[in-house]
């Protein structure tokens, strides 16, 4: 029997996980992604604890506590916590990393600039100055930094190397909050605080859509985007009655889907992901709604009706929502050698076995055979990873065939 397995650890404490500040209580908090096992992470991170960034491939953690106007670094487990940034700081708030890059970005509101440093602190530099900055994100694709404004309802946009071409891409918002930005798909997103919205629209321009409406006041924001999932946490300070307040909230992408209530809170502030999943239970809390039933989430259920089963979508990370197009297996020649390819998740799954198995009359079925090399791969937008395998000349025949066995193991 072959089965593959991928190179790449994974946390399992806190993959498929959502970590949050929650001002209120002065902690940062933990979380499935879909609002179970709720635990504190760091209790007494400061006196006005802010914003949240981690880096999963170095399992690391940044907060900011406003209180004292530091800036923390800690491991992915809330331990060995340090300032690393702890003089000439007035009022840090939002945080973002250029992970390939090992930068560590913020916002100072009152000293009306956004900052860069390394991850210990070092090579500091002040490169945007611009009147209160609250919020940011990175587009690395394009190489450009979206920040928003405390008061005056903008988002602006600056070139990511020096802070230079500052222009305004969104304006007319009454509190900008929460700004996200996906550049694959062309959309900025944010939350309008005082509108009591969670809103996106096309980075190129055009009509701003409303996703989420009647909240109460929505705050920090983060994006699933291989799974289509906006999730914000609402701080409930406007004390409107709205939806979700004082609580983490989830939602489709696009506002198609009904907002999910994750998980209540003290005074919410921001929040973060490690969409990494290395289990079908992980899985299945980042793709489906926390009260899915298990007639639509069990692995051989099939929602998207496009004959591969949820079992398989969680193999390969793909949308069990979305039918697929692209084929999980295939046979092709290259050079006068034959290869049997298919899809899986780049993320380490330690509960699935998928076994080659061959057969030549499509009735038994053998996974005795030897594949002797597997060639380079390379990892997908969405999360996939294509895996080759070279054929041994006993099985590279017409008349053979060829199939993947997968099993969902209990542990």
């Amino acid at each position: 029997m072959l089965a593959f397995l991928l190179p790449f650890l994974v946390n399992e404490l806190f993959a498929g996980s959502m970590i949050f500040t929650d001002r209120g209580s002065n902690e940062l908090r933990i979380a499935d992604l879909d609002g179970s096992n709720v635990r504190t992470l760091i209790s007494a991170a400061g006196t006005n604890v802010r914003g949240v960034a981690i880096d999963t491939a170095t399992e690391q953690l940044f907060y900011a506590d406003n209180g004292g106007n530091i800036i923390y670094r800690t491991q992915l487990d809330g331990s060995s916590g340090i300032p690393i940034i702890s003089t000439d700081l007035n009022f840090p708030a939002d945080l973002v990393l250029d992970c390939p890059g090992g930068k560590l970005y913020w916002c100072d509101r009152d000293n009306n600039r956004i900052e860069r440093s390394n991850y210990d602190g070092g090579e500091r530099e002040a490169f945007i100055t611009t009147t209160q900055p609250y919020f940011l994100d990175l587009d690395l694709v394009n190489r450009k930094i979206y920040w928003g404004d405390f008061s005056d309802g903008n988002i602006f946009r600056a070139d990511l190397s020096d802070g230079a071409n500052v222009e305004t891409v969104v304006s007319g918002l009454v509190q900008t909050r929460g700004v996200k930005v996906d550049p694959r798909a062309g959309y900025l997103y944010w939350c309008d605080r005082n509108a009591s919205k969670v809103q996106r629209r096309k980075i190129l321009g055009g009509d701003i859509e409303d996703l989420y409406i009647n909240l109460d006041t929505p705050h920090g924001m983060t994006l699933d985007t291989i799974a289509g999932k906006v999730y914000w946490v609402d701080t409930g300070t406007n004390d409107i009655g709205g939806t979700g307040a004082m609580a983490v909230n989830r939602g489709d992408i696009d506002g198609s889907g009904l907002q999910e209530i994750l998980v209540s809170g003290n005074e919410p502030w921001d929040i973060i992901l490690d969409t990494r999943t290395n289990t079908y239970s992980e899985w299945v809390a980042r793709r489906f709604q926390k009260d899915a039933p298990s007639s639509i989430s069990d692995p051989n259920a099939d929602p998207d009706l496009d004959n591969n089963n949820n079992l398989s979508e969680y193999f390969r990370n793909s949308n069990p929502f979305i039918a697929e197009k692209e084929q999980l297996i295939g046979i092709f020649e290259d050079e006068g050698e034959f290869l049997f390819s298919h899809l899986q998740s780049f993320d380490t799954l330690t509960d699935v076995e998928a076994t080659v198995e061959i057969s030549n009359d499509l009735q038994s079925w053998s996974s005795a055979a030897s594949f002797t090399e597997q060639l380079p791969s390379v990892v997908a937008e969405d999360g996939s990873i294509p895996v080759f395998k070279l054929l041994p000349d006993t099985v590279s025949s017409s008349g053979t065939f060829l199939r993947l066995r997968l099993e969902l193991i209990t542990q």
